[in-house]
């Protein structure tokens, strides 16, 4: 332990100094000699299935995994996706405003999410658009469809390929032969909360299919204008053509509304939307044994709206009253390949590839260019080697190939050693990247100026632009991560308790942030642009730390969850990058069957202070205690429930700004099943 030689302050010291016993315990406890069967232990194992892109139990995956299950979404009360990962060990949460939930792995180095992929049913819902985004993909998902969501904590782009940069989102939904039936959902409350889920579904042994509608709305934070509305549309059908097939169909169409903007003169509030229509093939036969082939094929339009008519002296020193406009659209085709298999029983694989095309068109964007467009090819394999029935190796790797940044490659080495069927040890490392998108590349944002009698500009001079605002040079390259780690999975079945422990060194290199400089204006001189933005890569963060989960069912109707991230951070260019991370955060869930039906939830999260990048400011974010009283009942064949949710029960909190709070909020639902 000294590599990490912590200066813990009190309270993270004394957290260490409380795990550091148990975990030892749990080391050397007598749990670890008991009998168990092989029957006893696969079938309680959950089996992950997008990590290493082979089916795996949770012992032999190469990381840290949490698994959410359909039971716990539904018992959290969360309406947001970003609100069920806050629970993940590791994870931050924040809301620049709120309408913009996040979550993020380890550090708050971006409000978008960036830096992290999130997959449904294997479409990426990454957007390359501005600075890149899964902020606003996530709040697309309709929780009620959703059967488990896998969290790998860590870099995966040795899988997943560039932007599985610091963690990986694999969200699956519910097959529709399991939503056969109607159900609708009644949710309102504080703060304008009014959410309406209406589902029907229909079919037979052969093909099933789903249509669920959605639409979830609030006022947000007091005294903001950030409302906004979320609406959501999905058809799903499953069809079985023969016993080794299974087809799977999704379309969707959603739109978000949401307010934005800070009330200045040059960040004015105003009414952002976004919306998107896809549409998701997936084919997967089993040609006999292990061995299946796996095709997928997606498309999706984005289309962002966000116009706001500003005045100032940004970003030339001359008056300015422009229209300041980030609106475009993005069109995404992706085509997938994997075929994995068992060469024996000691040797599996999987390898496969990927395209993916993208076309933008955003003319205030890029001044001057009617559209970008690029391509993306990706190889990728991983083999897993068993040469003991202790020992599991696996190694991984993706070559990319972007048509702006050249070709790159991504390694994973990893190794597991089962100590017993329950406990397992690993150790790991690997090197992803974050590819920059279309604007970090080709970024040319001027603003137009709309005011006549502007001084600086003659009598009939035709200026095209009073100044950028942003003018990538087109130098910067990818983001990159090296990473290392070591873990511990236990299940002690006498105690009923399952514990998930990583300890990690994460480096990056060539951080892309945002550098000023001043241009010259041939126009207006010797009058230059200055402050004109541009993207540049720099020194990143250093972190090193650990974090750990013990999941404990002392009762057969009491759950215990108890997550906890200690970390320390080490500045690269930018000194307050610091400060993007916590010294500790933690978070304790207590679920509870109670008689006549009921069941009681209780969630608190707490964190040392810490500030996002950005406009973000350093708050000590206190405990935020919610909890969710929920009643089951039926009438006849309908089964429904109503529950009762208060979040920030405790008292409200400041999030993101010291000016923003996240107060008390409470809101009811009523479920129906026919």
């Amino acid at each position: 332990m000294k590599a990490y030689s912590f200066r813990l302050g009190r309270a993270a010291r004394g957290g260490w100094q409380r795990a550091l016993p148990l975990v030892f315990a749990f080391l050397g406890g007598p749990a670890m000699a008991q009998q168990v069967s092989e029957k006893d232990y696969f079938d309680e194992l959950p089996v992950v299935l997008s990590v290493s892109r082979l089916a795996q139990p949770l012992r032999d995956v190469p990381g840290s995994v949490t698994v959410i299950d359909r039971d716990f979404i539904h018992r959290s009360g969360a309406r947001e996706m970003a609100d069920l990962l806050r629970l993940v060990p590791g994870f931050l949460y924040t809301a620049s405003n709120g309408a913009n939930p996040q979550a993020s792995y380890h550090s708050g180095m971006d409000i978008y999410g960036a830096r992290m992929q999130v997959y449904v049913d294997g479409r990426s819902l990454y957007s390359s658009f501005l600075f890149g985004d899964t902020k606003l993909g996530l709040r697309g998902i309709i929780l009620e469809e959703v059967e488990r969501i896998e969290v790998l904590r860590g870099s995966n782009s040795a899988s997943y390929g560039a932007n599985a940069f610091l963690g990986v989102v694999n969200i699956i939904t519910r097959n529709a032969a399991d939503t056969h039936g109607a159900m609708v959902s009644l949710t309102g409350g504080d703060k304008g909360i009014n959410d309406n889920v209406a589902r029907v579904g229909w079919g037979d042994e052969n093909a099933s299919f789903r249509v669920i509608a959605a639409r979830r709305s609030d006022n947000g934070f007091d005294r903001i204008y950030d409302d906004s509305r979320v609406s959501h549309l999905q058809f799903r059908a499953d069809w079985m053509p023969s016993l080794n097939d299974d087809v799977m169909f999704q379309f969707g169409a959603g739109e978000i509304s949401r307010g934005d903007g800070t009330g200045t003169a040059s960040n004015p509030s105003r009414t952002v939307g976004q919306s998107d229509v896809h549409a998701l093939l997936r084919w997967q036969r089993r040609l006999g044994g292990d061995e299946k082939l796996d095709m997928r094929l997606s498309h999706e339009r984005e289309v962002f709206v966000d116009r706001a008519f500003v005045t100032g002296t940004l970003p030339a020193p001359f008056p300015v009253s422009a229209i300041n406009d980030l609106s475009g659209n993005v069109l995404r085709t992706e085509l997938g390949l994997q075929h994995s298999f068992a060469w024996n029983d000691a040797l599996r694989m999987a390898w496969g590839g990927e395209w993916r095309y993208e076309v933008l068109h955003a003319p205030a964007l890029y001044f001057g260019a009617g559209s970008l467009s690029l391509h993306q090819w990706r190889a990728f394999a991983t083999l897993e080697w068993r040469p003991h029935e202790q020992w599991l190796l696996q190694a991984s790797g993706m070559h990319e190939s972007h048509s702006y940044t050249g070709s790159a490659f991504s390694p994973r080495l990893a190794a597991n050693f089962h100590l017993t069927p329950d406990h397992t040890l690993r150790a790991g490392a690997s090197k992803s990247q974050r590819t920059p998108n279309f604007y970090e590349l080709r970024a040319d944002t001027r603003l137009f100026n709309l005011s006549p009698g502007n001084p600086f500009v003659p009598v009939g001079a035709q200026v095209p632009g009073v100044g950028w605002i942003f003018l990538s040079s087109g130098t910067v390259k990818a983001e990159t991560l090296t990473s290392s780690e070591i873990g511990y999975l236990g299940h002690f079945r006498e105690a009923n308790l399952k514990v998930d422990a990583r300890a990690f060194i994460e480096r990056m290199n060539d951080r892309i942030t945002v550098e000023t400089r001043n241009l010259p204006n041939p126009a207006l001189a010797p009058v230059p642009f200055v402050g004109v933005g541009d993207l540049v890569n720099r020194l990143g963060q250093r972190l090193h730390g650990f974090e750990y989960q013990f999941d404990w069912r002392p009762l057969p109707d009491t759950r215990l969850i108890f997550s906890e991230l200690q970390i320390r951070s080490k500045a690269g260019w930018v000194a307050t990058e610091a400060l993007t991370a916590p010294e500790r955060s933690s978070s304790l869930t207590w679920l509870q069957k109670l008689p006549g039906n009921f069941d009681f939830t209780a969630i608190s999260t707490t964190s040392t202070p810490f500030k996002w990048a950005g406009s973000g400011e350093l708050i000590n974010t206190p405990r935020r205690l919610d909890l969710r009283l929920g009643k089951s009942f039926a009438v006849g064949a309908t089964r429904g429930e109503v529950s009762a949710t208060v979040q920030a029960v405790n008292g409200g909190h400041q999030i993101y700004k010291m000016t923003q709070r996240f107060d008390r909020r409470g809101f009811v639902t009523l479920r129906l099943d026919f």
